[in-house]
């Protein structure tokens, strides 16, 4: 399958077939987003990516999109600087919980020359095998059944209403099994994955893995709301990144169709999740070194999790749930609030850029959390060289401060030395006052 490689807010010529034009189309109505836009000027097509990232099957043709997170110069090639994005939204996707990798399977990975699609359902067929090898997770569930024998509690209302059935016993017991909610996500996965994979290696590894998931009830259905049901516990916490991924799959419905037709399919993620999630993981990961010294006593609540701020009340009820991206907690007090945006700023324009829909939704946390310091982090582009650091002081209350910055994650982030110096642009960003 032919694979064509766009880097997000990129325009590509393309020689689009009326077939292809049809099923874009038919895309772009299904995940109501703009992913891919077709641009027609001077009588030749060409293709705009947004956004998002992910990959995108045209009929035989295959499209993957990357953020440009490479290091290189944007004068490099572009197998290389697909390889560099590549390697470090693997390594962003990690630190955000959504996958397990490391720099020998990264460099594994690659050398194979698979598309997005392809390498994230390696590692997930991958990782899962070998979780289930160490053990599947397993919890007690309560079984009803009729059995010849009595066994665990006798269901005696039931037993009276079937006296034709005396010769059995209608009982409920609790059985330790692998046939959970957990797993049975696992296997609606796999099952639709299989449709859709071509690399060899991942065909023969998810081929192993309906073999291993066989005792496990195949729903006909799953959605990014049962995952939020799946409560992990002590024994099952290592099965997390395997759930993060699993949603990663389910978002938008891109496995709901697997099954049937498979000339028209999309995977794709906002680059507003995983940035997030990157910052959250690395600053957790890193807190000695990106974390100043007055803001170490605190807790990181990831969306504001534990206590709940509204901004009004209407018939007993609250209303408007506020849901920072980074909260630092110090008791009932928030010295400071992270949000995180994935666009572009303006340098040149006096408000950066920055949307008024932004810039009043922090307003709003500076207010309802007391909070003397809002920091917006954006992600520095090719296009801006030089790093954003700007202050907004409210009108309202001089000791109430918004920030805007930017934050260069176009690294080497495999290289240690690479990882201090993101560390060490954080700890700055955090000290402003």
């Amino acid at each position: 399958m032919a694979t064509l490689t766009l880097f997000e807010h990129e325009t590509q010529a393309w020689a689009m077939t009326p077939a292809q034009l049809a099923l874009l189309n038919q895309l772009q109505h299904r995940l109501n987003e703009n992913v891919l836009q077709p641009v027609y000027r001077a009588g030749a097509w060409s293709l705009r990516a947004g956004q998002y990232v992910g990959v995108i099957r045209l009929g035989a043709q295959s499209i993957q999109i990357l953020p440009k997170i490479y290091r290189s110069a944007e004068t490099a090639s572009r197998e290389l600087l697909a390889r560099e994005a590549t390697a470090n939204l693997l390594r962003m996707l990690a630190y955000a919980g959504f996958v397990q990798v490391n720099e020998s399977e990264i460099a594994d990975l690659l050398s194979r020359e698979s598309d997005w699609f392809e390498i994230l359902t390696y590692l997930f067929a991958h990782h899962l095998r070998e979780e289930w090898r160490r053990g599947p997770a397993r919890s007690y569930q309560t079984v009803e059944d009729e059995l010849s024998l009595l066994k665990g509690k006798w269901r005696l209302n039931v037993q009276l209403r079937r006296p034709d059935r005396a010769h059995r016993f209608a009982v409920a017991y609790d059985e330790f099994t692998a046939d959970i909610l957990l797993n049975r996500i696992f296997r609606f996965v796999v099952e639709r994955l299989v449709w859709l994979a071509r690399s060899a290696v991942n065909v023969r590894l998810l081929g192993e893995l309906r073999g291993l998931l066989d005792d496990v009830t195949l729903l006909p259905t799953v959605t990014v709301a049962d995952v939020d049901q799946v409560a992990l516990n002590r024994l099952t916490s290592r099965y997390a990144p395997l759930l993060n991924l699993a949603r990663l799959f389910l978002e938008q419905g891109a496995l709901q169709t697997a099954s049937g037709d498979t000339s028209l399919f999309a995977f794709v993620f906002d680059m507003n999740v995983v940035f997030e999630g990157f910052i959250a993981g690395f600053l957790r990961r890193h807190r000695a070194l990106a974390i100043p010294a007055e803001l170490q006593p605190c807790t990181l609540a990831i969306q504001s999790r534990g206590r709940q701020l509204h901004l009004a009340r209407s018939e007993g009820k609250a209303l408007f749930r506020l849901k920072p991206d980074l909260l630092f907690r110090q008791g009932e007090a928030a010295p400071l609030i992270m949000d995180t945006k994935y666009k572009q700023l303006t340098p040149s324009d006096r408000k950066l850029g920055i949307s008024e829909a932004d810039f009043y939704q922090m307003f709003a946390y500076a207010r309802r959390y007391a909070c003397p310091r809002v920091i917006l982090l954006y992600p520095q582009s090719a296009q801006v060289t030089t790093p954003v650091r700007r202050r907004f002081t409210l009108e309202v209350d001089t000791d109430q401060h918004i920030f805007a910055a930017t934050l260069n994650i176009r690294r080497d982030l495999g290289q240690r030395t690479e990882r201090e110096a993101l560390a060490a642009e954080l700890f700055v960003i955090l000290s402003q006052r």
